[in-house]
């Protein structure tokens, strides 16, 4: 049985798995996680729990999840859905066909958690709603990702990481003043959500501890985003607008200025990182206090002409000696460069076994000090495997309604939003 957090009914192979799951132990070994997710924020919660030992079953549709197919794709490998699906087992079930939603039920019957983020009406409507879990699987934690929130007005609809930066009023924060609002560059909602999700896991398994029960979480794009905005909730709150500072932090002395050879990002915050600044650029008689107020802009052009002399090299090593936070404004290419040494840039084995480099884990913990799962599972790879631990025989395996392997149908994503 799954008993690492007193888990289902099930075998759970956590620490000792199939074929693509690592064997290390892992401060969540003996945890068993069903995943029926797509794009980000589901799966990339699941695989953050994978890394750290726990088993990660992906319920996938017989044609394999929405993002298998995802850009960018480099030597044939959707590096995005391998960037959020490595260190799992993937079970093909087609869960429009009653064979299929029983075969789920039996799985859900052996897991300590499930997750998902489709959309807020899918569990319900497809059968597999928390109350139907919770009647077979009374430990049961399950935790819903979901734009709006599944009691919100907006729950119905659709949500992904562009809705989410819109309406939550980061973009509009974002740019250069006087400018359009901006997205940020990256598919930051969506992991933010993941990360929540993710701490939703582990206190409703605490909580399971200490109950006995499983419970049911949650977690709101869209609220986690906010969650996000720190002090501009407040502002906001109190009417004050807060406009786009482009890269000039406005509350503190800190910018973008540029070298001879590139930009570097200067921080001298706080009055000891001030004076030590200021010597080693000669000095000034403006204190720190006074940093953002009317002679920022003359101090700013002091230092971008100091600057500009000199190489980033130059002005990165004056700033480190000196005790001032600053760093070099890196392309994508070359900050994933400059991390190939610490483990948080991975070559994985994608679905075809091709290789594929991907993001590392950037939490370690005792136990799993390990560099994680380096294999991408192939559409349904592990299904016989998995129903074969459910003690079900081949034949039994098989839909009858269709003599075989439930039959592939063409993938329809508005319905498993």
């Amino acid at each position: 049985m799954s008993t690492a957090a007193g888990g289902g009914g099930g075998v759970s192979t956590a620490a000792g798995g199939g074929s693509g799951v690592s064997t290390a132990a892992g401060a969540l070994a003996g945890v068993r996680v069903i995943e029926l997710g797509h794009a980000i924020a589901g799966p990339h919660c699941a695989q953050m729990l994978a890394d750290h030992g726990a088993d990660v079953v992906k319920v996938e549709p017989p044609v394999g999840e929405m993002s298998r197919d995802a850009l960018p794709v480099v030597d044939g490998v959707s590096v995005y859905f391998a960037s959020h699906n490595r260190g799992k087992r993937s079970v093909c079930l087609d869960l429009k066909t009653p064979h299929g939603l029983e075969l789920l039920l039996r799985l859900c019957d052996t897991a300590d958690v499930v997750l998902t983020n489709y959309g807020a009406d899918v569990p319900q409507r497809l059968g597999w709603s928390y109350d139907v879990l919770r009647a077979r699987n009374p430990r049961l934690v399950m935790v819903h990702v979901t734009g709006f929130g599944s009691g919100a007005s907006d729950a119905p609809r659709a949500a992904y990481d562009g809705v989410i930066q819109a309406m939550s009023g980061i973009a509009d924060l974002t740019g250069q003043p006087g400018g359009e609002p901006t997205f940020v560059g990256a598919f930051v909602a969506d992991h933010v959500a993941a990360y929540h999700a993710t701490i939703a896991v582990l206190m409703a398994l605490r909580e399971r501890e200490i109950t006995g029960v499983g419970t049911s979480v949650d977690v709101s794009m869209l609220d986690s985003y906010t969650a996000m905005l720190a002090h501009e909730v407040g502002l906001a709150a109190a009417g004050v607008p807060r406009g786009r500072w482009g890269n000039q932090v406005q509350t503190a002395f800190a910018n973008v200025f540029a070298a001879r050879d590139g930009q570097v990002f200067l921080a001298p915050l706080g009055d000891a990182a001030w004076q030590r600044f200021w010597a080693v650029l000669g000095g000034t008689d403006v204190s720190y206090d006074e940093s953002t107020g009317e002679a920022r802009e003359r101090l700013e052009q002091v230092v971008g002409d100091w600057t500009s002399s000199r190489t980033v090299a130059e002005v990165l090593g004056a700033m480190h000696a000196a005790g001032v936070a600053a760093g070099p404004m890196r392309p994508v290419g070359e900050a994933v460069a400059a991390m190939a040494g610490t483990g948080m840039v991975l070559t994985v084995d994608g679905p075809d076994g091709r290789p594929v480099r991907v993001p590392g884990r950037p939490v370690r913990v005792g136990l799993t000090d390990r560099p994680g799962a380096l294999t991408v599972p192939r559409t349904g790879e592990h299904t016989a495997e998995i129903l074969t631990e459910l003690g079900l025989a081949p034949h039994q395996q098989q839909d009858p309604a269709e003599r075989g392997p439930a039959a592939p149908v063409a993938r329809s994503q508005e319905e498993d939003r």
